[in-house]
């Protein structure tokens, strides 16, 4: 009897985990639920994947590899490309869109999640508001209405200055995707590209003064037109994690869903000694506590497929065998996954970086990637 009643528990603790892993293998079989904003309550504590920058012609062979790249069914996959470079960002229409005449149906992405790319270039967006005439009566006109003065032009002027033009900036990004809304369109968040190299510079706090406003404005949007927090993707590079500004730093934080560390490592070398140096640029952030801390948790390693040769992108400029790169690839990701990180992110599916094989290659590898994270 005593000997019974000591295997009692132990055969409970066993059947809750046995009910846990069958729950878990359930769930990636079925993949995820679709999902309308970010946070999403079904990507907590899941990996995630993120493809960008691709032409819409490529889209249905980016989808085709990623549904044979092994990747668990349950794996968040945010894609997407850039809004308001050399398109016209208009408000919505006032009749609602016709329907999608009959004919082959779009590709699903599995695990969808589209995320716009909003960049801190000038582009369409500093011209002027685009808001409908119902929108203008109800907004706050706020300091700026009209074009967005130009970088040298913001340097000279206040920072207050300087952070309410990021933040109109911003909002009119978020004008963007509330009226893609309004068309059916689901957007579930956005991606800004990127936090540049020159807030770490001599003048650094000037650009982080109009970044902060920028983040500010894409999640929060203007509240008067119903827009609640958003949180998205914000991109940085090496130089810039190196900021010593925690009001900065709390700003994005509070914008931020996923962090990507733009690594793009070069294909050359060992691939197990670049992993480990880009793994110090998470570890940084996580030494430095307080808000850097938590964004080190939301930390993903950004990769290029290599194909396309662009200064400061990396990949394969040593013009080795598809061979060759394919095994170096997937040994940098199974040596950054090992090191821990939220996920993986690729950039730049253009060019030869948008044949089939490549993309093949590259989601085969973020799918081994994301398994050997799920057995840390």
């Amino acid at each position: 009897m005593p000997l019974a009643r000591r295997l009692v528990p132990l055969l409970c603790i066993c059947a809750f985990v046995c009910v846990c892993v069958s729950a878990d293998a359930s769930a990636a079989r079925r993949g995820l639920p679709s999902c309308a904003a970010a946070p999403c309550p079904s990507d907590r504590g899941r990996q995630v994947v993120i493809l960008d920058y691709f032409r819409g012609r490529h889209f249905p062979r980016l989808v085709r590899a990623a549904k044979h790249s092994g990747l668990p069914r349950d794996t968040p996959i945010y894609y997407g490309s850039y809004w308001g470079v050399g398109v016209n960002t208009r408000p919505p229409p006032r009749t609602p869109p016709p329907h999608r005449p009959p004919g082959k149906p779009k590709p699903v992405m599995p695990g969808r999640r589209y995320a716009p790319i909003f960049t801190f270039a000038r582009t369409n967006f500093w011209g002027r508001r685009r808001l409908g005439p119902e929108e203008r009566r109800l907004v706050q006109h706020g300091a700026i209405r009209g074009r967005i003065p130009r970088l040298r032009l913001l340097f000279r002027r206040s920072g207050h200055y300087r952070h309410e033009a990021g933040l109109e900036i911003g909002r009119r990004f978020r004008d963007r995707i509330r009226h893609r809304r309004a068309r059916h369109q689901r957007v579930v968040t956005w991606q800004f590209d990127e936090i540049p190299t020159e807030a770490a510079g001599h003048r650094g706090w000037k650009y982080r003064q109009i970044v902060a406003g920028i983040l500010r404005g894409l999640t929060y949007g203007r509240r008067e037109l119903g827009d609640v927090k958003l949180p998205g993707i914000v991109f940085v590079p090496g130089k810039a994690i190196g900021i010593r500004d925690r009001h900065f730093w709390r700003v994005v934080n509070r914008a931020t869903l996923y962090l990507v560390g733009e690594e793009y490592p070069v294909f050359t070398g060992s691939p197990i000694r670049a992993a480990a140096a880009h793994s110090t640029w998470r570890s940084r952030l996580y030494r430095s506590g307080g808000a850097r801390r938590r964004l080190a948790k939301k930390y993903v390693a950004g990769m290029t497929p290599g194909y396309r040769i662009v200064g400061g992108l990396g990949g394969n400029v040593h013009r080795r065998s598809h061979g060759f790169v394919r095994h170096w690839r997937m040994s940098y990701v199974r040596a950054r996954a090992r090191h821990g990180v939220a996920g993986f992110a690729e950039y730049n599916f253009d060019y030869r970086n948008a044949s089939g094989a490549v993309m093949n290659d590259v989601l085969r590898a973020l799918g081994r990637g994301v398994r050997v994270l799920r057995r840390r």
